[in-house]
């Protein structure tokens, strides 16, 4: 019958200095390592029946989440620029021509929107989610509109809506876009 290796022994070699595997220790001492013993540790138990209970496909981590959340933003976004950008059918005959490619920068011109007598004009084009944002505003002029109808608007949590504001009060020309007082956000005339 083999003689295995004692708590001692293996207590010893974790505390040499000498890098060797257990199993050459075990050798040279002329012992054998015991495969499977059983330990009495709660944090070995618990560990055991945790590994073994856990598949991979059980396991979902907390990033999940946060990536669902991006895709479906995602798509939202996609879905939002398609309905926008709704492109008339090419026929197959006529081949498509493609514009000339210029070493200059295009100059991008700021748009402007008129509502009810009123301009408004933009440094840069506004996205697909900006346009809906300023659109409620342009509905709710002068009156106070809060993030969580924005966020109802554009299927998110509250708190990416901020985002969307921010960008649309870097984009008009005009400090038009201000805080309410009880919070909330007001396009004013």
């Amino acid at each position: 019958m083999p003689e295995y290796l004692s708590k001692e022994e293996i207590r010893k070699w974790r505390s040499s200095l000498e890098k060797i595997t257990l199993e050459e220790y075990a050798a040279r001492l002329g012992k054998v390592i015991q495969e499977e013993k059983h330990d009495d540790s709660l944090v070995d138990s618990v560990m055991f029946r945790s590994l073994n209970s856990m598949s991979v496909e059980s396991y979902i981590p907390r990033t999940e989440k946060i990536q669902t959340l991006a895709i479906k933003s995602f798509n939202k976004e996609k879905e939002l620029t398609e309905k926008k950008e709704v492109k008339p059918a090419v026929k197959k005959s006529q081949p498509e021509k493609k514009p000339a490619v210029s070493a200059k920068k295009e100059v991008v011109k700021p748009q402007v929107k008129k509502s009810s007598n009123i301009n408004y004009s933009f440094k840069k084009p506004l996205t697909a989610r900006e346009q809906l944002v300023f659109d409620h505003f342009l509905e709710n002029v002068n009156t106070i509109v809060y993030a969580r109808d924005l966020a109802k608007i554009l299927d998110l949590p509250r708190d990416y809506v901020y985002k969307y504001i921010k960008n649309l009060r870097s984009k008009l020309n005009e400090d038009i876009l201000q805080n309410a007082d009880n919070g909330g956000y007001l396009l004013k005339v």
